[in-house]
């Protein structure tokens, strides 16, 4: 019998998707892990503060999609009358797929990928996407994991949890590492203990070990995502984002009790964890933010693709050798690729936040 749930849109999700009582165990496989295909989406108007602001965002998105192509395939999702304005700028190993979408932040938005523990079936993940604690008015991206799951033919489960997947980082050894002010928050788990929610995650994402920080709730729209804070970039290793000297002191209090946090803690397997830094770019340089965030510029928010790591690049020329450097020496067997960003950082996010990555199946 086919089970209807419902999202924070109100409207009615993939039959495919499993309710709670149905669900299986999952475990979630790392970033490094052979992926299928990378996820993006192309901003509409919807979500831009004008013509001039939406032409930047999407030239950014086509940027990074048809650099990662480069690597592995890109599906990326466009609003119906934005289908072929996204295939004339479009590499040909990206494929432009049409969905009711308008942020361009898929990684948020879109499904999180798992394996069923018991039969090996990829599973896509609907993390129930509510507009980052509601802070904006909804417009249909709330059911776009549902979309891309039944466009795709995949199963699906829906989560207990509302979180996005910039608030997920793990180690693919049963390691979670997440802010509080992002998924403790009533804004999206009203109610929820931080015992429930590792419940969910451990059920969900195959995770045993929690490495909890801080973040800042309110200082900018996702509450403080991990994936511009900190990452790991290998069981036991973690990158974090070193504020810039001139930074707000809210940032610089989050760096420094997510430093303090990490340096005293053991992973899944007892190890203690090493960490590298990145410095940020000043992000005073980069221009001013639009009406809804505030500019969020960190190296760590690269993405792993086949054989290669996508970094950004800031345009801050010393900076941006120091990080790519940095990255030769943490991932020796990648390629390491800058992509220029400017209008991302400025609209709140990255390349990490605009993509989603797909693991073979």
């Amino acid at each position: 019998m086919a089970i209807l749930d419902h999202n924070s849109d109100g409207e009615s999700q993939n039959s495919r998707t499993k309710s709670f009582e149905q669900r299986g165990q999952y475990t979630m496989p790392p970033e490094s892990a052979h992926h299928s295909h990378t996820l993006m989406a192309f901003p509409s108007i919807h979500s831009a503060d004008g013509e001039e602001h939406l032409r930047a965002l999407q030239a950014e998105v086509i940027r990074i999609a048809n650099t990662i192509s480069k690597f592995e395939p890109v599906h990326l999702y466009a609003r119906s009358e934005l289908i072929e304005q996204a295939k004339s700028l479009a590499d040909s190993n990206v494929f432009v797929k049409p969905a009711i979408v308008t942020e361009l932040w898929i990684r948020d938005s879109g499904p999180v990928y798992v394996y069923d523990t018991s039969n090996k079936n990829r599973i896509a993940v609907n993390f129930n996407f509510n507009y980052w604690g509601g802070k904006l008015a909804l417009k249909g991206d709330g059911r776009l994991a549902a979309q891309i799951a039944e466009q795709s033919n995949e199963n699906s489960v829906r989560s207990r949890l509302t979180i996005e997947g910039g608030g997920i980082e793990h180690d693919g050894e049963g390691t979670f590492l997440g802010t509080e002010s992002c998924i403790i928050n009533d804004n999206r788990n009203k109610g929820m203990t931080k015992a429930e929610a590792e419940a969910e995650l451990r059920q969900v994402l195959g995770v045993t070990t929690f490495i909890w920080v801080p973040g800042v709730k309110g200082h900018e729209i996702t509450d403080y995502h991990i994936d511009a804070l900190a990452r790991f970039v290998a069981p036991g290793v973690v990158l974090l984002s070193r504020p810039a000297p001139n930074a707000h002191p809210v940032v610089s209090k989050a760096f420094e009790e997510t430093r303090a946090i990490l340096l005293k803690s053991k992973d899944a397997k007892g190890r203690s964890i090493t960490v590298f830094e990145c410095e940020e770019p000043d992000i005073t340089k980069l221009g001013s933010p639009d009406q809804h965030n505030e500019v969020v510029a960190s190296y760590a928010n690269y993405l792993l693709v086949n054989g290669a790591v996508v970094i950004p690049k800031f345009g801050q020329d010393k900076l941006d050798s120091q990080a790519f450097e940095l990255f030769q020496q943490l991932f020796p067997s990648r390629e390491i690729v800058q992509v220029l960003i400017n209008m991302l950082p400025r609209t709140g996010g990255g390349i990490h936040c605009a993509t989603q990555q797909v693991p073979q199946i």
